[in-house]
């Protein structure tokens, strides 16, 4: 007669009885502690909407403007909408000066048109400062050790890319950009306590 007991995740049993379950459980954590159970640790994802598969694909949209030719009608249709992008900045003339030049100032000769129009325009002069990206975190490394808060090992991975455009009267007259096409970086925090890590800090706020 087949057994009506299946294999379930990480070791555990369908069907089990109550003892068996104790058993798989425990079964469970020491397989978890030796190897890992990775596809239970966290993950998040942070993304600042847009329409692009990843940086390249942002830059080659803003490589399209050009100062003195696009229009904001332009912009939006390449993806740089400021009233639909999340956390936009929006910059007044002084801002958008100090943001694109050095302090002290340079030389006029040596300022970009499009900064000097801006600094003539003043209150007509508007710059918008968008960034999309898209960020992944994932926790990765051994569940019991990270379960039981004894290390944490944190892969961040993804892009963002800056756009800064500055428009007089509806009419781009310079673009700047910036950003980090690949993203990763590991972060490992180590807690040789454990749970019991923040215990002390918890007790002396309740005194």
């Amino acid at each position: 007669m087949p057994s009506l007991i299946h294999p379930g995740p990480c070791g555990a049993r369908r069907g089990a009885t109550p003892k068996r379950w104790g058993r798989s459980l425990i079964l469970a954590l020491a397989a978890g502690l030796l190897g890992g159970c990775a596809g239970l640790l966290p993950t998040s994802k942070q993304a600042v909407s847009n329409q692009w598969q990843g940086f390249d694909d942002a830059k080659h949209s803003f490589d399209q403007i050009v100062p003195y030719r696009s229009s904001m009608d332009d912009v939006r249709e390449l993806g740089f909408d400021p009233a639909r992008t999340p956390n936009v900045q929006i910059l007044n003339h002084s801002q958008v000066v100090r943001a694109v030049l050095p302090s002290p100032l340079q030389e006029l000769g040596t300022i970009p048109k499009g900064i000097v129009d801006c600094m003539k325009a003043q209150e007509a002069c508007v710059g918008y400062f968008m960034e999309p990206s898209h960020i992944d975190r994932k926790r990765v490394g051994n569940f019991m050790l990270d379960f039981l808060n004894f290390k944490r090992d944190t892969l961040t991975t993804g892009w963002k890319f800056g756009a800064l455009i500055v428009v007089i009267h509806d009419k781009v007259v310079y673009k700047q950009w910036s950003g980090r096409p690949k993203i990763e970086e590991t972060e490992v925090r180590n807690n040789p306590l454990g749970p019991l890590q923040g215990l002390g800090e918890s007790m002396k706020g309740g005194l």
